[in-house]
């Protein structure tokens, strides 16, 4: 634990990370991403996965959402994180919303994955990003308009073909290599693996000699920068 200047124990600032009920990654790559530091620890709460949109609606249900965010806030955190990718699902907006939502009722700051990842590449000037979700066609097809909508043109895309969020968790790292170093092959000058409970974050930070962007990671680093605290290297 670090100390102040006059010797005293400073406590680490606290986290809150929201995630959906069937993951099985973002906790851990969170971990991962705060090993060895003593200024910050995560707190979680969970939203279940087939319940936090409103059902006919492209829109979250808050409800579940400030629920848990307020669970979060009694832990003393210094922000809060959706660390999950449906927003480029629902076109972004939503998130927006949701961050003015829970800041409004919580007093925090509030990010999302979805908008961090859609900031990051605009200023990382990436031209042609190569995309890589968990399902099929559809999924690619939707997520890359989604994008494209909100300014952010996406380069070659590949679909893993999982249907099932849980399982997404089980696909080896070196299958995410290897669809990574295709879309290199196909033109990409950096790859996104979209999707919180791919374990992107057990890749190295360049893969076949390309940037790769990890949506958790991504999300685990735009919480520390809302709480004030620097992102590891």
């Amino acid at each position: 634990m670090p100390e102040d200047e006059e010797g005293a124990a400073v406590p680490a600032v606290a986290l809150g990370v929201i995630l959906p009920s069937s993951n099985r990654v973002v906790e851990r790559a969170t971990e991962a991403r705060l090993s060895g530091r003593a200024d910050a620890a995560a707190c979680y709460a969970r939203v279940p996965y087939h319940a936090m949109t409103r059902r006919g609606s492209p829109a979250y249900d808050e409800a579940v959402f400030l629920d848990a965010a307020h669970l979060l806030a009694d832990a003393g955190v210094a922000a809060i994180g959706w660390n999950a990718t449906r927003g480029a699902a629902l076109g972004f907006r939503p998130d927006e919303r949701l961050c003015e939502r829970l800041g409004r009722r919580t007093g925090l700051p509030v990010v999302t994955t979805a908008l961090a990842a859609r900031d990051r590449i605009r200023r990382a000037g990436h031209a042609r990003v190569g995309l890589l979700v968990q399902g099929g066609a559809d999924e690619v097809h939707l997520v890359r308009g989604r994008f494209a909508d909100a300014g952010v043109a996406l380069g070659p895309a590949a679909g893993l073909g999982v249907s099932e969020n849980r399982l997404a968790a089980f696909v080896p790292p070196a299958r995410l290599a290897e669809a990574a170093g295709a879309l290199a092959r196909e033109g990409a000058d950096a790859v996104l693996v979209w999707s919180t409970n791919l374990p992107g974050w057990r890749l190295p930070a360049v893969v076949a000699g390309l940037p790769l962007l990890d949506a958790t990671t991504i999300g685990t680093d735009a919480l520390l920068a809302a709480a004030g605290l620097p992102a590891p290297p």
